[in-house]
Formats: structure tokens, sequence, C-alpha cells
């Protein structure tokens, strides 16, 4: 029902109770003329009050309405501060004058313009986190490409200048330029694969016998475990029939980025240890070593892509700065999470579980 209708219907009560009175009253004269300005002061009072109570209130919610329709439709990826800003002050004012609404069908409206508000300002919020994210990570991958490709540069610039012509240094520069293919490959093949995972691939889940999976990995990587003098161990739990219900090929890369992390971060003489237990209708899979430990203000962020504790230590042993962020994405498409405990001079245990 329309501000003018309800108004209407108002104005005729009073009149056609005034006329009541003043048929019951009998007034005349002076009365007659005394009657008629206060039963049109009554009315204009009574349109002066819902005038305020209705009237103002949506023109507030047109004006309000407007702004918030800008805000929709102009390029929500820029300005985000000032538009969150802007609907926060909306919001507030949406907040204080819905209890002073006294129509039902305004404060209804009032109540939804709130949510509307409320959920614009999350998926602003939302695009902001998502475009810093992305910058980051551009930034991360140029920085990632640049280093090796600046190395081959120089290697290559140097046996160039006549170098190559100089036996005791030329293999030195040609393997530095080949371990920087190799470093842009591994880095390649990553990015690859975070991206595989972040969009949700599907994998192809069934029954695998998860001890002969781990001692397949701990094979191909003994050869670089021993080049560091490092022990890799693995502590059966579970019998070596225990089947555990995963993608084969995905948690091959998982136990691979695992147990390569401890190799790179563990020096000379550690132990790496890798063990599977039972646990309520699961198996527990750990990689623990005897590194030099992860800073407690570090774990919240390691398994970011590119996020080194030690940013030039950490370039020098080599990696993308990916593997840690690609295990974490496998394992929540498998409906599980990846859990770290560490302490600085004693090593980090990684661990997860997999339904059996």
């Amino acid at each position: 029902m329309t501000f003018y209708v309800k108004y209407l219907i108002i104005s005729l009560f009073f009149l056609i109770a005034g006329i009541s009175l003043f048929i019951f009253m009998d007034l005349t004269g002076f009365s007659v003329l005394i009657f008629a300005i206060s039963m049109l002061s009554v009315i204009g009072l009574t349109y002066i009050l819902y005038k305020n109570s209705i009237e103002e209130p949506l023109n507030k919610l047109t004006v309000i309405t407007k702004s918030i329709s800008f805000a929709k439709t102009t390029d929500k990826f820029n300005n985000y501060e000032e538009k969150i800003q802007n609907l926060e002050k909306v919001l507030k004012e949406l907040t204080d004058m819905k209890p002073n609404i006294s129509d039902p069908n305004l404060y209804s409206l009032t109540g939804a313009l709130i949510n509307v508000v409320k959920e614009f300002i999350t998926e602003l919020s939302t695009a902001k986190t998502f475009k810093i994210n992305r910058n980051e990570f551009l930034g991360n991958v140029s920085h990632e490409l640049r280093t090796p490709i600046f190395a081959i540069q120089l290697s290559l610039e140097t046996l160039i200048d006549g170098a190559i012509k100089d036996d005791s240094v030329n293999m030195d520069f040609l393997k530095k330029a080949l371990s920087h293919t190799y470093r842009l490959s591994e880095l390649s093949s990553d990015l690859i694969s975070i991206s595989r995972f972040e969009t949700g691939v599907k994998l192809s889940k069934r029954y695998i016998e998860i001890n002969g999976l781990i001692n397949e990995v701990i094979n191909s990587l003994k050869d670089i475990a021993l080049s560091k003098n490092l022990k890799v161990d693995f502590s059966e739990k579970v019998k070596d029939s225990e089947r555990v219900f995963c993608d084969a090929d995905t948690m091959k890369q998982v136990m691979t980025n695992l147990i390569d992390n401890s190799i790179k971060y563990t020096p000379s003489g550690g132990v790496i240890t890798v063990s599977t237990r039972p646990v309520d209708k699961a198996v527990e899979i750990s990689v623990s070593d005897s590194g030099m430990g992860i800073p407690e203000s570090d774990l919240p962020r390691i398994f970011e892509r590119f996020y080194r504790v030690e940013k030039n230590r950490s370039r020098e042993m080599g990696g993308s700065g990916l593997g840690l962020s690609i295990v974490k994405h496998i394992l929540e498409l498998h409906n599980t999470k990846i859990k770290v405990e560490s302490k600085i001079g004693e090593g980090t245990r990684f661990y997860f579980t997999l339904p059996v």
C-alpha cells in the first residue's frame, strides 16, 4: 500500500469522524469555523507525522540504493579501501535508521538492504585479497624465473667471452648453466602442478598399499640422501598389505616433496624418519628429520606459495618454493590436512592421515 493511499485513508477517517461529531454537536456559526480549522489542523498534522515516518526514510533509502548500485556497477577491482569505507558508512546509517521506521514494508526493505550491503562488503574484501595474492604470486614467479635465467646468461656470456677455450673452467660454467636449467624445469613443472591442484583437478582414487608406495619414493631419493651423508629410515607400524584410499600419482608427489624437503634442510650426518601407524580407521603417515627446525612464528606460513623461512639460504639449497604448497593442495583434494611440529635445533615433523 503506497504512502498516498494510506494518507488518504487516514484523512478520510478523521473527516468522517469530524462530520459525525459536527452532526452530533449541531455546531453553528463561529463554532463551525473553529471546528473546520481544528479538523484541517489534525489532518495537516497527520500528514506531517506520516510524511516524516515514511517519506523521509524512503528518500534516504533511495539515495542509499543509488550509492550501492554505483558501487556494484563500477570496476570492483579498484579503490577497494574507498568503496569498503563508503559501504561501511552506508551500513551504519541503515542500521541506525532501521529501529525508527514504523512502516513494516520499509522496515523489511531496510533489513534487505542491510544484508545486500554486508554481502557486497564481503565480496569487495574477497576481491581485494585475491588481487593482493595475485600480484604477490606474479612478483614471486618473476623473481624465481629471473634468478636462474640470469645465472644461465652469465655463464654463457663468460664462455663466449673466451672461457670456452680454457679447459680449466669451461666445464664448470657449462655445469652451472645446466644446473640452472634443471631449476627452471622444476619451477615450470611445479607451477603447472599447483595451477592444476588449485583449480580442483579430478583425482583417480583407489585402494593402494601405502608401505609399497613409500618404499618406492624412498628408493628414488636414496642417492640424493647418500650424497649428503643422510640416513633415511622407514618405520612401518602397519601391515604391508594395509591399503589406503588415495590417488597414487599425487600421493607419490606428496611423499617426494616431504622427503626431499627434509633432505634439503637436514645437515650432513642427520637422520630422516618416515613412518606409518594405524589411527581410527585411518593410517597416519609422517616424515621427521633432525634438521635445523622452523621458528614458531613461521609455521603458519610455510605452506604458502614461495614462502621461505630463510630466503637466501633456501634459494641456495634449490627448489621452487612451491613444494609444501603443492602438498597442502593435494591433501586438501583428499579431504585431509597436512600438519607440522617443529623445534629449533631439533628438527621438524610433517604428518597427515588417509582413510583405510
